[in-house]
């Protein structure tokens, strides 16, 4: 099960009023209604809220817990400065809501203020300084947007902008791994680690498996011939068993893609690939790169979780958007910006520092460290 929140639900016993409040007082618009049963109202590009009649619920899922206290869910509505806490309140005290509470600072560094639908259900107006609040925001609601002379959001000025070179590189050694620029030279090494790989892990890339001497040959040639830089890694033995590219390279923009990953056995889930990602992304915003890419078959669940373990967030799905191997693909964009990187550069040092591993076992994951941030 993929981790999302497609419909909220909250069990209404007077959906009139809760209609009112939210369309007519909150001013709300309707996405969806069955007159007396249940109103919908889209609340984000892929979730909707829906408010449900007691009976309808209870006809189809069961009977409804009822007791004193305060409703045990809360709702969030995230702005980006505390003005904008205060100033939602107020129309949801006029809109008539049961119980609005005053907005304070709280001891985690947000600021958030409550009120009640007519329900009971809260919801939470908070200001969320960390980089899991930020990450909820319209884009129109940054703090770095600007409005022109025509009164339109538009974004930041650049004024010190300077594209960066071209993400060439020379020899890179960490604690785990080496990088080095690809060379024919590298082709018989490199078809004794990935000449007899799992078939499966050709199956998102362009190409069909290749496990003989000459087609591995022009592969590796072929990769030399386009624009990319295209880098072999080493483990800890000095064995090249890696392939990655950075590719898609947009000097005016400062934008490139890490991509084309292949990885025979000996890196494969191991901390000698994740320093390599680590290294990469390094090597990129040090040159002065803005966006860094990761880009995947949408159906491709393992390189979806290595993207988000290695800290690139997730965009969107561009459907439709390629014809592999002769069938449909979509596409599944992620990507950490300049913005981002110190955040996560930070998570992958101390995911890779040595105290992290006893007996060779993580003591703290990604996940955790880039949450924290």
């Amino acid at each position: 099960m993929d981790p999302r929140i497609s419909f909220v639900t909250l069990v209404v016993d007077d959906l009139d009023a809760a209609r009112r409040f939210y369309v007519a007082g909150l001013g709300w618009p309707v996405a969806l209604e069955v007159p007396g049963e249940v109103v919908m109202i889209r609340v984000g590009e892929q979730q909707v809220l829906s408010l449900w009649t007691t009976d309808g619920f209870e006809g189809e899922v069961g009977p409804v817990r009822r007791g004193a206290g305060i409703v045990p869910i809360t709702l969030a509505h995230n702005v980006a400065t505390s003005r904008e806490v205060d100033e939602i309140l107020a129309p949801a005290s006029a809109a008539g809501s049961s119980d609005v509470g005053e907005a304070q600072p709280r001891d985690w560094g947000g600021y958030t203020g409550y009120f009640a639908d007519p329900a009971g259900f809260r919801w939470e107006i908070a200001v969320n300084p960390g980089p899991i609040g930020e990450s909820v925001l319209p884009p129109d609601s940054r703090t770095e947007v600007v409005r022109n002379d025509l009164d339109q959001p538009v974004g930041p000025d650049l004024p010190a902008w300077t594209p960066p070179p071209r993400p060439e590189l020379e020899a890179i050694t960490g604690a785990h791994c080496s990088l080095e620029p690809l060379a024919t030279g590298h082709t018989d090494e490199l078809f004794a680690e990935l000449g007899a790989i799992d078939h499966s892990l050709w199956t998102y890339l362009g190409e069909d498996p290749i496990t003989e001497a000459a087609p591995f040959a022009r592969y590796v040639a072929g990769r030399l011939t386009d624009d990319s830089v295209e880098v072999v890694i080493r483990d800890a033995d000095g064995v090249a068993c890696g392939l990655v590219a950075l590719m898609r390279i947009d000097h005016a923009h400062g934008g490139v893609e890490i991509g084309n990953v292949l990885l025979g056995p000996r890196l494969r889930r191991t901390t000698a690939a994740t320093e390599a990602m680590a290294l990469l992304a390094r090597h990129v915003f040090d040159l002065g790169y803005r966006r860094y890419e990761w880009k995947c078959d949408a159906l491709n669940a393992p390189s979806r979780r290595a993207a988000e373990r290695l800290g690139f967030a997730y965009e969107g799905t561009f459907r439709r958007h390629r014809v592999t191997k002769g069938r449909s693909r979509d596409t599944a964009w992620f990507a950490m910006t300049d913005d981002d990187w110190p955040r996560i550069r930070a998570a992958h040092d101390a995911w890779l520092a040595e105290g992290n591993f006893v007996d060779g076992v993580q003591q703290r994951r990604p996940a955790g460290l880039l949450a924290v941030g």
